[in-house]
């Protein structure tokens, strides 16, 4: 075989995901700021900037760093404003060239991209071969979802780039622990950690399905012997100071009250106070981490106003996540991901080609309970164990008779599905809620403020002199190119121009009609007038008649 030959599939993948990072970079400039974008900007600023991380320390802060470092090396600084909103806002106009600077910060996101599709490439090329891991790598690349997720300033592709590595440096690690599987896995947990607190969890439910399907199909079963206990030692204490290093070594007690702060739940309610505020007075390393964790689960306790299949909710359901994944995924996907189970299960147990499936489950399984159900993001760790199960089909349509028809086909609607939705891949749905995905879900996973830029050059072209606004935006409104305006305020009816997005019009309507103990959602009035065009996939335009009711 020529070197030519024995080096396709790589070139091939390597095409494959820079073909990926060029559809990315192409939505920087097409799609405005975001919701999520702003607060984390703040943050990784502060870091860079001021050494210092009071911001916002429900999240750690590899994402933020590298979010901001584009901006920073640009010339963008921290404001030193109080709020971390206001602030991520003044830090994307202090550099005088907005634009360049939102580019840079997204470009920080981009690398998490690549991380998630070299793991990808690695693990499904020791599980499927050079050709089922090209597979993998197209899936994983042509997903709306991880399109979206890596072509913005958030958290959620660091975390998802995280989770793999660190299950990937696990699998080796248990085929054979040794000094250096045992660093790498603990660099793996420090990634998926510093990416998203929800990271160490998704590691941890993973790491234990993944172990149960060993024992299952290794014999003899995995036995606690004196290397594992070193080189897991090893791993843990590798993952603790690299974690520590990105909080600067900090050390000393925590700001968010323990027990008088309602955290004990669950299992935790169990632990004695006296134990909650031994911690509360006790100097510790990275104190931030614990109040950090405190913070959010506070907002998991809290809930989250929410929208599903046309309901309103603070405390979620359980099977918002199941509904998010069969209406926000390529049914090609979907299938090809079914074929790979329905494969594996026919073939001898083989744990390593079960490990990233079980994974997937665990993560799902873990987070039906979660009240927070603002978005599939949540769930985006899933998707690269998930591309390597749908890779599995793949090669199992292609060695059975007629198969391979089938799964060109679905490799090919797949990659129209992308292909289309390109640049909006935050708002996509597949063909089951294409026509109307506002009945289905919002916020996140529909109208995350995306569409801004294209209501102003909109509503320039149709010679609108003054609008009623109320979006899903959190950028600085006072910059935007638009006529003169009000806000749209809730249970107001006016006349003439009105521009609402639709988390705006679902969610937030349906919980200020919940906080003000009202039957009809907040916009309800706009119900009797059909908008006059959709601007984008998450704006409706309406022109109110002059013998509408008027604004007081």
């Amino acid at each position: 075989m020529s070197l030519a030959v024995r080096r396709a599939p790589l070139l091939l993948a390597v095409f494959l995901v820079i073909g990926g990072a060029v559809r990315i970079v192409s939505t920087w400039r097409s799609i405005a700021q975001t919701t999520d974008e702003t607060p984390n900007i703040a943050c990784g600023m502060q870091w860079i900037d001021k050494h210092a991380y009071t911001y916002g320390a429900f999240h750690p802060p590899l994402a933020r760093i590298a979010v901001s470092l584009g901006p920073y090396l640009y010339g963008a600084r921290s404001q030193g404003l109080p709020d971390r909103w206001k602030e991520g806002n003044a830090v994307l106009h202090s550099h005088g060239r907005y634009g360049a600077v939102l580019s840079l910060a997204r470009a920080g996101t981009l690398a998490f991209f690549l991380a998630a599709a070299v793991c990808v490439w690695f693990w499904s090329r020791r599980l499927l071969g050079d050709w089922g891991a090209v597979a993998a790598v197209f899936l994983l690349t042509n997903l709306p979802l991880v399109l979206a997720h890596s072509g913005i300033a958030t958290t959620d592709m660091a975390v998802t780039a995280g989770v793999c590595c660190a299950l990937y440096a696990y699998t080796r690690w248990l085929d054979r622990a040794d000094a250096l599987r045992g660093a790498l896995l603990g660099l793996g947990i420090a990634f998926g950690f510093l990416g998203k607190f929800s990271g160490l969890l998704f590691i941890a439910v993973g790491v234990a399905a993944m172990t149960t399907v060993y024992w299952l199909g290794e014999r003899p079963p995995l036995r606690i012997s004196p290397r594992r206990v070193a080189t897991m030692t090893l791993a843990v204490a590798v993952a603790f100071f690299s974690v520590w290093s990105f909080y600067r070594f900090s050390f000393g007690r925590i700001q968010e009250p323990l027990w008088d702060g309602g955290v004990p739940e669950g299992m935790l309610a169990h632990v004695p106070a006296a134990v909650w505020r031994t911690i509360e007075r006790t100097p510790l390393p990275a104190p931030e981490i614990l109040d950090g964790i405190n913070q959010v689960g506070a907002h998991n306790r809290g809930g989250h106003a929410a929208y599903l299949l046309g309901h309103y909710s603070r405390t979620g359901w359980w099977y918002f996540f199941p509904v998010a994944i069969a209406v926000k995924t390529p049914l090609a996907f979907l299938l090809l991901a079914a074929v790979g189970v329905i494969a594996a299960t026919r073939r001898p147990f083989d744990w390593h080609l079960w490990a990233p499936a079980a994974a997937a489950l665990a993560i799902l399984i873990v987070c039906l309970p979660v009240r927070l159900n603002i978005g599939l993001r949540y769930l985006l760790a899933m998707f690269p164990l998930l591309s390597m199960v749908a890779a599995s089909g793949v090669l199992a349509l292609w060695k059975a008779t007629r198969g391979r028809a089938v799964a060109i086909a679905l490799l090919v609607w797949l990659f129209l599905s992308a292909a289309f939705a390109h640049p909006d891949y935050l708002s996509y749905f597949n063909e089951i809620a294409a026509r109307h995905p506002e009945n289905f879900l919002v916020d996140s996973d529909l109208d995350w403020g995306q569409d801004t830029n294209r209501l102003c050059r909109r509503l320039k072209q149709l010679g609108v002199s003054h609008v009623y606004l109320n979006l899903h935006y959190t950028g600085d409104d006072s910059k935007l190119d638009l006529p003169a305006w009000d806000g749209l305020d809730p249970y107001q009816p006016v006349t003439g121009w009105v521009a609402v997005s639709f988390t705006r019009l679902k969610t937030y309507a349906m919980d200020v009609a919940a906080q003000q103990g009202k039957s009809e959602p907040a916009f309800a009035w706009l119900d009797r007038y059909q908008p006059v065009e959709r601007v984008g996939r998450t704006i409706l335009l309406y022109h109110i008649p002059g013998d509408s009711p008027a604004r007081p």
